[in-house]
Parts: structure tokens; sequence; C-alpha cells
């Protein structure tokens, strides 16, 4: 079965669609108005970080924690120990076609370019997809983040 190709609009995304993932591999475009959103919101967080303002989660704590600044020696291993905590998990591994959906959501989710990650991070997780790479995810107790 070939691969599918899907919008990565979140307003383009049907039912149909989602049963089609679930169903076989897929592949996801990203045109030129997502890679332009996806470019602002990573400039709008590097010049935040620029001008020395804090950004949630890249220089301040989490929950709680969030008013605490972190010093800029520290942002590499804030966000290392960000990985760390959220990999955790127990249990047999989702099955691909649950990982396929998890994947195409989390990069629709992403091309909206509110989170402020780079365009290459989603280029990335699209190159997984049309690749069938998919991550090993534990069914039970795997936490995330935006």
């Amino acid at each position: 079965m070939s691969a599918i190709t899907l919008s990565a609009d979140a307003n383009r995304l049907t039912l149909a669609d989602v049963r089609r993932v679930w169903q076989q591999p897929v592949r996801m475009l990203l045109d030129d108005a997502t890679m332009q959103k996806l470019a602002d919101g990573a400039g709008f967080v590097a010049a935040a970080l620029e001008r020395h303002e804090p950004v949630y989660g890249i220089n301040t704590g989490f929950g709680a924690l969030a008013k605490e600044a972190i010093a800029e020696h520290d942002l590499v291993q804030l966000q290392n120990n960000l990985l760390l905590s959220h990999s955790a998990g127990t249990g047999e591994y989702l099955d691909d076609a649950i990982v396929r959906l998890i994947l195409v959501l989390k990069i629709i989710n992403l091309a909206q370019g509110y989170s402020g990650v780079s365009p290459s991070l989603v280029q990335a997780l699209c190159a997984l997809l049309e690749h069938e790479i998919y991550p090993c995810i534990p069914s039970k107790g795997s936490v995330g983040a935006s």
C-alpha cells in the first residue's frame, strides 16, 4: 500500500484522513505558508531571548518555578533535564498505527507556529513519517509536553 499525502493545515484534517493514517503510511506536506509560520514563531522566541526576556521553559523554570530565571550557562542542561523527565514509560510499545497518528497530530499542532520550534524540527518529524521510522513509545506512563 503506498503512502498517502496530507497537508499540515489543521483546518484540512478530516476524520477520513485520520482513518487513513491509521491504515497506511503517510507523508506530511509543509507548504510555504506553514514554513513561514514556523520561522516566525522560532524568530519570536529567538528575539525574546536576545532581549533577555523570560521565555517559559526555555530560560525559566516550569510550573511553580516559572518565575525563576535560569542562568544562561544552565540553559542546555535545563532542556536536557526536560527531555529526561518526560522519557519515562512502561509497558508494551504502541502499535505503529497509533504512533503514526501521534506524529501526524504533533506535526499539525507544531505547524501552527505557536510553539516557537524551528522549521527543521517539524521537517525532521515529517521525515520520520515519510521513511516509516516510528519512535518506540511505551503504552503506560509516558508524559507529554507541548
